[in-house]
Order: structure tokens, then sequence, then C-alpha cells
């Protein structure tokens, strides 16, 4: 016997090329799965989840603040809470006014979902997102909608009286 075939009978032997070959098609199925999921997503045939993309009105006064670090918008259901993803900096609006845009993936099917706008040194403000469990995507954004709850420390308030359109909300499914 030679030291070639003696190699090839020796439990060691046959553990690394045992281990040489399932790495092998590990790295084959990897692979496959990888370009399978590109190709499919490149032809649109992989729904992404979808997400809500908002816009909040803000008054004038808190349009001069820098809110790019300072402002925090949550996303809660009845199921999972989560912080909403702001994009780049307010927009202005012609009467002064900004415009925080931002986005939040829809991880549930629920009809409960409230955006929660923290801003420094003032009371919270609740918007109630009128949407169905699984919503359709939509073009456009919907009608601006006010304030529904004001959350000033252990105090919750739901906004009533006449309209306050100081803080407004409007969104569209993505």
């Amino acid at each position: 016997m030679t030291d070639t075939t003696k190699g090839m009978t020796t439990l060691r032997g046959v553990a690394v090329r045992s281990l040489g070959v399932v790495l092998m098609m590990g790295a084959l199925a990897a692979g496959a799965f990888s370009l399978r999921t590109a190709a499919l997503t490149h032809l649109g045939m992989i729904a992404k989840a979808p997400a809500v993309e908002f816009e909040i009105r803000l008054p004038p006064a808190v349009a001069g603040a820098d809110l790019k670090r300072d402002v925090q918008v949550q996303f809660l259901t009845d199921l999972n809470q989560t912080l909403a993803q702001l994009d780049g900096d307010l927009r202005a609006t012609a009467d002064g006014r900004a415009v925080l845009r931002g986005h939040v993936p829809l991880k549930f099917r629920t009809s409960e979902r409230m955006v929660i706008l923290s801003l420094p040194g003032q009371a919270q403000r609740a918007f109630k997102l009128r949407l169905p469990p699984n919503p359709s995507p939509s073009d456009e954004f919907g009608p601006w909608h006010m304030v529904d709850r004001v959350v000033s420390g252990a105090r919750t308030e739901t906004a009533r009286g006449l309209p306050d359109d100081t803080f407004a909300i409007r969104y569209r499914v993505l």
C-alpha cells in the first residue's frame, strides 16, 4: 500500500473529505438561493412588506427649531411598537410651516395604529391612522388629519372643541 491509498482509508481522511463535500454543497445551495431571490426581486415577483409614508405638518414656531436630532416619532399598534425612520430635513410650506417626513413598515395586520409625535418641551401628540388591517398601496397622500390625542405627562386628553390644525398628519401606503 502506498501513502496515498492509506490516507483515503483513515477515519480522518474520510472526515476531511466529507466536510469538504458538505461545505461545497452548502455554498452551492446558498448561491442558488441568492441568485433566485435576486432574479425574483428584479422581476418584481417578491412582494415587499407594506410601509406607511407620512408627513406631519408643524406650526411655524416649531419649524425654526433644530428638530433633526430632537424629534421622535413612534409607531404604535396593539401588537408592536417601533420608531419611525425620518427622511432628511424639514420641508417648508408656503405659509411658513414645516413638514416632517418619514416612513415606518407595517409588520402586522391590525386596524389599531397610532403615530406619536414627541417634540422636546412639548406634550406628545397622537394621530390615529385610519387604515384597514391589510391596506392597499396608494400613489397619493390622503387628506390632512388633526391630532386625536394630546398626552402631557400622566394626563391624556382627547382633542375636543374647536378644530386645531397647528399639527396635522397625512399618509399613504407604499
